[in-house]
């Protein structure tokens, strides 16, 4: 029950994972990663969670993650960060509908998080680039 609170308090937007090989860990950002942390906690053995100064959950970190997930899985999460539509529109000067059409479509990369839609900022530049090479192409 606790955990489904502080679930609800996470930002649109602000979902970043990232996985770093060198220490073979996974960390869920639910705020900006430059977040100052007040407390963490072990959730269960190799999993911490960590807490921002206003007690809200600031990261999961997922210590030897290479054993609990396959290895194409976290290369996908090495690098990127997840954004909702109305970021993605504001970045892109498109308006939000016109992105969401596109996902639903398949023409923009995303996917259903926590009941909006999301990309990231290099599956977006992809479709932004798509979009001037078809007009190039015009």
């Amino acid at each position: 029950m606790v955990k489904e609170a502080r679930i609800r308090e996470v930002p649109k937007g602000a979902l970043k994972i990232e996985y770093e090989p060198e220490v073979d860990m996974l960390t869920v950002y639910f705020q900006d990663p430059q977040t100052p942390l007040r407390y963490s906690s072990e959730a269960e053995p190799g999993v911490i969670l960590n807490y921002a100064q206003d007690s809200r959950l600031a990261s999961i970190e997922i210590l030897e993650a290479s054993k609990r997930y396959p290895h194409g899985q976290l290369a996908a999460h090495s690098i990127d960060e997840f954004i909702d539509l109305r970021t993605a529109s504001q970045l892109a000067g498109l308006a939000q509908v016109t992105l969401r059409t596109q996902a639903k479509k398949g023409r923009l990369w995303s996917i259903r998080l926590g009941g909006q839609w999301v990309t990231t900022r290099e599956r977006l530049q992809q479709y932004l680039d798509s979009r001037a090479k078809r007009r190039a192409e015009k």
